[in-house]
């Protein structure tokens, strides 16, 4: 905004408060005009954060579901491992825990369909990065940053889920050679202490899903 003297010279005081309430009155006109326009382009912000939020959320909340479906059918295969590394002295009973250790499908090997989700968090990091949760309702930004708190928190129990598999599935394929009973003893702990860690996420995923099934069910 530029503002021009007058042409001619200011006189008399009349002509100077006139002169003064025509700057004032085009400033103020000039802020307000920019104020409509930041207001105008922090919606636009928030709404497009929104969106891709939304949408994150609902890819996010798809993964999760499958990993719940599939998750009961694993910590299944892990409970029959238990019972197969208990007797591994017997020829049958090694030929099991082969079949169970292996890579590749099966109904009964350890590996076979399991699920893994990696709930996305772009979409969030993004919407933070632009600022456009200081634009949003207290509440509303609220329920987002408790979703991707939970998300937080689930990421981090299956990472140690994911330690606790392999290890259980690496002891498994060391005693497979010549298996001691101590062998047998420290893959069977393991894989308990593998079903602990699934457990856990099991509880974690359904608190997330419900978080994100709330902040969906409000966009609609």
């Amino acid at each position: 905004m530029e503002i021009h003297a007058p042409r001619h010279p200011i006189l008399t005081l009349k002509e100077a408060l006139v002169h003064l309430c025509i700057i004032t009155i085009g400033i103020l006109i000039a802020l307000s005009f920019e104020g409509v326009l930041e207001w105008v382009h922090h919606r636009q912000l928030v709404r497009e954060a929104r969106q891709n939020l939304q949408s994150e959320i609902r890819d996010n909340q798809k993964d999760v579901e499958l990993l719940l479906t599939g998750l009961d059918k694993t910590i299944t295969r892990f409970q029959h491992a238990i019972d197969v590394v208990g007797d591994v002295s017997a020829p049958d009973k090694l030929n099991d825990a082969a079949s169970v250790f292996q890579d590749g499908p099966g109904p009964d090997r350890l590996l076979s369909a399991y699920v893994i989700a990696w709930p996305n968090s772009a979409s969030r990091a993004t919407a933070d990065a632009a600022g456009a949760f200081g634009f949003m309702e207290y509440t509303e930004a609220h329920k987002y940053a408790d979703a991707y708190e939970a998300q937080a928190l689930y990421n981090r129990a299956q990472d140690g889920e994911i330690r606790d598999v392999m290890t259980a599935v690496t002891l498994g394929r060391a005693m497979l050679a010549k298996p001691t009973p101590a062998e047998a003893a420290d893959a069977k702990r393991q894989l308990r202490v593998a079903i602990g860690a699934m457990v856990a996420v099991r509880v974690m995923a359904n608190t997330l899903k419900g978080k994100y099934a709330g902040i969906l069910n409000d966009a609609r």
